[in-house]
């Protein structure tokens, strides 16, 4: 090797030291410890610590190897024995509806029909008259039902409005895509018998008002039909809504959920949902879809592009959710066979398929 190659290889070899003398060690500004830490990875292995800096795991593994990157500054979180695991992402949700059923009736553990009625007699004596009870989450499916009368597959309002009748009741199915409402509601609305001659009035573009056979409401609104009573409930004030996202951000931190796919949001919510971002105060990470019953707010994005929070991930508004149909626990998924337990009835489209089209 002649004298130049020698003292180019010794020149790089400096270079090569004091550029790793020179790199700034990043240290961690929390540390995790003394925990069931569990990586969900493919063997479901558990680490002794966790490192994170600027919102990022940076290292998790042995309590030594993460001891390294402790400093002055670093903040150490004592788990005393409780478990840390990955934060977990809602795939498909609705993040307002979660904020409000915090604020309304919770009728996910509700057994029967009658203890439905219950929960709503119970609000009613705690209401004024005229006052909306709102709630969500039953399901005639997990029900015992064996004495209860069901027109299409759903029980009759008649058992709600007896224990109602001065209050306006809305009750959505636990899917969404179907509600409850009693004889007030139904009154406020507009929505009256009718007789069996003239059912096919009663029809609604993608939804169903269910009706016995003598053409009464049976107080069911399927799909799209529920918008006939929703248009009722009186408008949420500003501070109402604000109320509903904080109990949503509350409710998905007490679930460890730190991401969610909002599945078809408008205009005002993803203003809510701006508003807190920029004040710092959006504590889930959140992926928007832009609802698609609304063409103005789709033609405006189509113009605007995606919004893709590259900096925090914090908002990032990219595609837009359809409801071509509904769910099969309201009997409204639009299937090519008839249901089993209501002849003739194969479910429907929530929207004309032009559109769908025209959209997608």
């Amino acid at each position: 090797m002649n004298l130049f190659n020698r003292l180019s290889q010794f020149l790089l070899i400096g270079i090569i030291f004091f550029s790793c003398q020179n790199e700034t060690k990043q240290y961690a500004d929390k540390v995790f410890i003394n925990g069931d830490i569990y990586t969900a990875n493919v063997s479901n292995e558990k680490v002794e610590a966790v490192a994170i800096s600027a919102n990022k795991i940076i290292a998790a593994g042995d309590k030594l190897v993460i001891d390294e990157l402790v400093n002055e500054q670093t903040q150490i979180i004592d788990l005393k024995g409780k478990a840390m695991t990955p934060g977990f992402i809602e795939g498909h949700g609705h993040f307002m509806g979660l904020g409000f059923q915090e604020m309304q009736l919770n009728l996910m553990k509700v057994e029967s029909y009658d203890e439905l009625v219950a929960m709503v007699e119970e609000a009613v004596k705690n209401a004024e008259p005229g006052e909306w009870i709102l709630g969500r989450g039953w399901h005639q499916s997990k029900w015992d039902n064996t004495e209860e009368v069901f027109i299409k597959g759903f029980p009759t309002h008649n058992k709600l409005s007896d224990v109602s009748p001065d209050n306006p009741v809305f009750l959505k199915h636990a899917s969404g895509h179907a509600a409850m409402a009693n004889a007030k509601a139904m009154e406020v609305a507009g929505v009256l018998p009718m007789s069996k001659e003239s059912l096919q009035e009663a029809e609604v573009e993608g939804g169903e008002i269910i009706r016995d056979e003598l053409g009464n409401p049976t107080g069911i609104f399927n799909e799209r039909a529920q918008t006939l009573i929703n248009e009722k409930v009186p408008e949420l004030t500003n501070d109402i809504a604000r109320k509903a996202l904080d109990k949503a951000i509350e409710a998905s931190w007490r679930n460890g959920i730190t991401s969610f796919h909002d599945a078809g949001v408008g205009r005002d919510v993803i203003e809510l949902y701006q508003e807190y971002k920029d004040a710092g105060k959006l504590g889930v990470r959140m992926y928007v879809m832009l609802t698609g019953f609304d063409k103005e707010l789709l033609e405006e994005w189509y113009l605007k592009g995606p919004q893709i929070d590259s900096v925090d991930e914090r908002l990032t508004i990219r595609s837009v959710k359809l409801n071509c149909d509904g769910a099969l626990g309201s009997r409204g998924a639009w299937l090519l066979e008839e249901y089993t337990d209501r002849t003739g009835h194969f479910g429907l489209p929530a929207l004309p398929m032009e559109f769908v089209s025209e959209t997608s």
